[in-house]
């Protein structure tokens, strides 16, 4: 192997002397060490204890300084360093290179002492591993001077070139949700959350005519879902009952065996949940993923702003970039409002009646709520808030809308949604009774 140069003696020279001509600051990103020479290290420490000081180098305080640190670097170095950099500008490169030689320096000498533990015969390979890995992760945040820009230029020519209608990354309705896109389905506890989730994705993974009430995948769709509260029989009933209703055939059913994977995980949040969310993803090769209940798996408090925005922008926005898949989240509200809470509440309102941090709302492209009507019978107001223009959603009479009314089946002990109407709603008596546990809905068939 040949010996290599991990020492840039003019590169460090002129450093120095531009920064004691010029009288700048160190460089913050470098340390002494990261000097191969030793007198340039001196003078490295020199400009640090001056800079703690706030005192401007220049050849006169740093020559100084140098004596106070009884260096073997004296003035006439100081001086040379002046001399060789001249009259050229400082260069912020200069810095970069004497850190990256640092680095190789230290990954040298980490292999070198690797080696040398590895050839005696009683050694510990695990803790010649440990080593290992712990020297390599002490210099592995210094290899570069930044982080490269994750900034994406659109050209203007693109933009006014783009085919709105033809935009090969719309999954669902008119670019309503596009490949990396998001959606938070809100609901409060109890109205059959999970069980409106199954039918949307069943109906989304065999790409049924007429879609979920009017919204329309472009093709049948891959998806993953991911819950973490119910048990095989509630999962299964729902599934059952949603199939039946749909009247799948032999090839809808074999499409959905191979598009639709549901998984109950428990018991890991945080990054073990996005490391498992994107195996899953990829494994899959998902367009959907949903999570329900996104915030048990988030470990972080519901309110708090700065933690969702980790989890969300900074620990599922890059699944989702990386994969192009889409995230729907299924998510509780707050406790219920009263009347005087919600008069003149628009549906830009409701799209922040998820429980929690506001940005949970402002990271999702969409948020789609689920809100019990008052009355006996188990009907509810379903709405897209944030691109309710695109989702595609038909009412009752087959126009557009961005609120429908559905409800549970009518048929006691089925588990599925129908839709419901304006006139239904009206015609109930004003008693409410609850939704999920309601034994009209579980009375066995």
């Amino acid at each position: 192997m040949p010996n290599l140069p991990t020492v840039s003696p003019d590169t460090e020279r002129h450093l120095l002397g531009a920064l004691i001509r010029d009288g700048l600051s160190f460089p913050p990103d470098l340390i002494p060490s990261d000097f191969g020479e030793p007198k340039h290290q001196e003078v490295a420490s020199a400009l640090i204890s001056l800079a703690e000081q706030s005192v401007v180098p220049d050849e006169l305080t740093v020559s100084a300084r140098l004596r106070d640190m009884k260096a073997t670097a004296a003035e006439h170095d100081v001086n040379a360093f002046t001399a060789a950099v001249g009259f050229t500008a400082y260069n912020p490169a200069w810095a970069a290179e004497v850190r990256r030689l640092s680095v190789l320096r230290s990954i040298r000498a980490t292999a070198s002492r690797v080696a040398e533990i590895a050839s005696d015969p009683a050694a510990d390979p695990s803790a010649i591993l440990a080593f290992n890995e712990g020297q390599l992760k002490a210099v592995s945040g210094r290899s570069s001077e930044e982080k490269p820009s994750t900034a994406v230029e659109m050209p203007l020519d693109d933009l006014l070139a783009f085919d709105r209608k033809n935009d090969p990354d719309c999954v669902i309705g008119n670019r309503w949700l596009n490949r990396g896109g998001s959606c938070l389905l809100v609901s409060s506890s109890g109205v059959g959350k999970s069980s409106w989730t199954i039918q949307l994705v069943i109906t989304l993974a065999i790409k049924r005519q007429g879609g979920f009430f009017g919204i329309e995948a472009k093709r049948p769709l891959r998806i993953v879902l991911i819950q973490g509260e119910n048990n095989f029989g509630d999962v299964a009933e729902p599934v059952i009952d949603v199939c039946e209703g749909l009247g799948l055939h032999k090839p809808e059913i074999d499409t959905l065996r191979e598009n639709l994977r549901i998984y109950r995980l428990k018991r890991k949040t945080g990054a073990e949940f996005l490391e498992e969310m994107r195996r899953l993803v990829k494994l899959h090769a998902a367009d959907i993923v949903v999570v329900d209940p996104v915030m048990a798996f988030a470990g972080i408090p519901v309110a708090d702003q700065q933690a969702a925005t980790a989890f969300f922008r900074d620990g599922i926005d890059p699944i989702l970039d990386e994969t192009g898949a889409i995230l729907l989240a299924v998510h509780h509200t707050t406790k219920p409002k009263s009347a005087k809470d919600t008069a003149g509440q628009t549906v830009s309102d409701l799209a922040y009646a998820g429980a929690g941090a506001s940005d949970i709302t402002n990271y999702v492209r969409e948020v789609a709520v689920l809100q019990r009507c008052q009355g006996e019978e188990p009907i509810f107001k379903f709405s897209v808030t944030k691109r309710r223009g695109r989702s595609g959603m038909k009412d009752e009479m087959g126009d557009y809308a961005s609120d429908i009314y559905v409800r549970h089946c009518r048929i006691p002990g089925v588990i599925r949604w129908e839709r419901s109407s304006q006139a239904e709603v009206d015609g109930q008596k004003p008693d409410s009774s609850p939704a999920k546990g309601s034994p009209r809905r579980f009375d066995s068939k």
